[in-house]
């Protein structure tokens, strides 16, 4: 697809920093432990903490968006990225390594519901957004899998000037990518569909702001924070299921993450092209449970067949599993900028990013703790919930379109 200038050096920034973190997550665990000495457990730990933490500082971010600008905001944190991985060269301690660990993950947090802000603003036509978010996850699944390869040179010398060079190199690459940020125009065009915010009945004053979203777009946040399980259940589920639940061999794990790789990345475009009005696009919130589903239930399949039979039900669930990962995708990058009112913008997409923010902290709990303890069962039990989850998403975000374009304000 063609981009503008902007969007171009919008997807640029992504790869650049991108690049920065597969550097960061293929060597900063080695770094900690095998030259600052901390345990892994106190990695681990610190990192989880950390993520908690900053689910509330990351609103943070969205606030300052709505007052200072998008733009500028999401260069703030890439810069600030950029400093705490140089930081980290300086850390010779547990305390020190949560301090610097929770401004990053704050700032990791705050990134993504700016960047949508700042597309929202610097591409006018609604359709093209959704693309060019789509064409910016893309070129960030290369660019992990490229700096994740490029950490080897790191881990394979296993020295302090090795990994501090490759620390500076990360922060040089949010630097970059904070500077090609700054250069995106911002054109300020309104949301297609939304009304403008309107004076109370004497017309003296506008609406007061609301501290927290409207009804419908909190439980559009509730509902895709179940409809985000695809994540979790890569990550955690997947990998936990096929060892110790299935026949399948050991390397299966490895192949069905690079599958999913490969998945997402041709396909994310093309299923992007299919948010095309508010019918459709809120509709793909059904499929993403139905499609989610169906792929719970052939992990489900995978633990009572062996051998070949296993690796089959499991391609299969990875497969289908991707292909709800970029409707799912497709979808609520679309619905999250359009159903959130232009002059709160920023605070609306915190909010919503918390329900992704939240399940990469709950998620693995609900996967260990409920689904995995009860077998085959438990996927069947999380297939009915996300169909359930799917279609109500699908209601809520047509109902709060149909609002909108009433013009009805958002305070009412």
């Amino acid at each position: 697809m063609k981009l503008t200038a902007g969007g171009r050096r919008l997807a640029v920034a992504a790869l650049v920093q991108s690049l920065g973190i597969g550097l960061f997550m293929a060597s900063s665990m080695a770094y900690f432990t095998r030259q600052i000495d901390l345990s892994a457990n106190q990695v681990a730990s610190g990192l989880a903490l950390a993520g908690i933490v900053a689910l509330g500082v990351s609103l943070l971010g969205g606030v300052l968006a709505d007052r200072y600008g998008a733009r500028r905001v999401l260069a703030a944190v890439y810069l600030g990225r950029g400093v705490c991985c140089v930081a980290y060269v300086f850390v010779t301690g547990f305390w020190q390594f949560m301090a610097v660990t929770l401004c990053a993950v704050a700032c990791d947090r705050a990134g993504p519901p700016v960047l949508q802000a700042l597309v929202a603003v610097a591409v006018p036509e609604r359709q093209e957004r959704t693309r060019l978010l789509a064409v910016v996850n893309v070129v960030r699944n290369c660019g992990l899998g490229a700096g994740a390869m490029a950490a080897g040179g790191a881990l394979a010398a296993d020295t302090r000037a090795a990994y501090t060079l490759t620390l500076v190199a990360i922060g040089l690459a949010f630097l970059g990518g904070a500077v090609l940020v700054l250069r995106v125009p911002e054109l300020a065009a309104p949301t297609a569909g939304a009304a403008p915010a309107k004076a109370d009945p004497a017309g003296e004053h506008p609406p007061r702001r609301r501290a927290l979203p409207d009804g419908r777009y909190l439980a559009l946040t509730g509902l895709n924070f179940l409809l985000f399980f695809f994540d979790t259940m890569l990550l955690v589920a997947m990998p936990v299921w096929v060892l110790e639940h299935t026949d399948a061999p050991r390397v299966t794990v490895s192949v069905l993450f690079a599958l999913n790789t490969a998945l997402v990345v041709v396909l994310q475009i093309p299923v992007s092209k299919l948010a095309t009005g508010p019918v459709r696009t809120t509709r793909m919130l059904t499929w993403t449970g139905a499609v989610l589903a169906v792929s719970s239930l052939c992990f489900a399949a995978s633990g009572s067949a062996g051998g070949a039979p296993a690796v089959a039900w499991l391609a299969t669930a990875v497969v289908t599993l991707s292909l709800a990962e970029v409707i799912a995708n497709s979808a609520v990058w679309d619905l999250s900028i359009a159903l959130a009112p232009e002059e709160q913008r920023g605070r609306y997409l915190s909010v919503f990013n918390l329900s992704v923010a939240g399940q990469r902290v709950l998620g693995p709990v609900m996967v260990t703790g409920l689904l995995l303890g009860s077998g085959a069962l438990g996927w069947v039990v999380a297939a009915a919930v996300l169909v359930v989850a799917g279609g109500a998403a699908e209601r809520v975000a047509r109902a709060a379109g149909e609002r909108m374009r009433a013009g009805v304000p958002v305070d009412a």
